[in-house]
């Protein structure tokens, strides 16, 4: 890893928020729709998705949503011309055993809060230029680190900075929220949870 990263301009780790993973494992159990999740470029990925309303009125998915009541969240569904669409929250089941997360800038959120579900999973960041979704040959270059995800809530920049998920023969579980705040202010705001 580049020794002039800080990786605090990448990734928050919030530890002091307390989450037990079996309370959104659970969700997985109920009768959610999922749905290939396409981005907004038209690019199938290795993920599904369930944008289904019926998540925002789980006890565990309430909690959170005080726990987090200060940060801009909105819930209104983005539609997108050629992607899956958006609707400010999401429970993820990932299989990236024959290919990975191509390298991208999120479009419609400046942050994800993000609740790893399962282990090992990682996020590339790359080097890209920041707020940049520039075509390039090879997807998995310029790798400036690999963040291995820990057993607490993080909050990702991902509106800023370009990032991929390798191929892995692991299982990706995971809840988000997308957050609308600017990097700057998240950092102000984890500091009174």
């Amino acid at each position: 890893m580049n020794s002039k990263i800080n990786i605090s301009d990448f990734v928050i780790e919030l530890p002091q928020v307390k989450f037990n993973p079996d309370d959104f494992l659970k969700l997985y159990d109920k009768d959610y729709k999922f749905q290939i999740y396409t981005s907004s470029h038209g690019n199938v990925s290795p993920q599904e998705v369930s944008y289904d309303k019926r998540l925002l009125e789980e006890p565990i998915v309430k909690h959170y949503l005080n726990v987090f009541k200060d940060f801009k969240m909105n819930f209104n569904y983005i539609d997108a011309d050629k992607g899956t669409g958006f609707a400010g929250y999401n429970l993820v089941c990932g299989d990236y055993t024959n290919a990975g997360l191509l390298r991208h800038v999120d479009t419609y959120r400046n942050a994800s809060i993000t609740f790893p579900l399962s282990w090992p999973q990682a996020i590339n960041f790359h080097t890209s230029p920041i707020n940049s979704n520039k075509r390039i040959d090879n997807w998995f270059t310029d790798i400036v680190f690999t963040y291995e995800y820990p057993s607490s809530i993080v909050i990702l920049n991902t509106g800023i900075h370009a990032h991929s998920v390798s191929p892995t023969t692991k299982p990706r579980l995971q809840f988000q929220f997308d957050c609308y705040n600017t990097w700057d202010e998240i950092k102000e705001l984890v500091k009174s949870l």
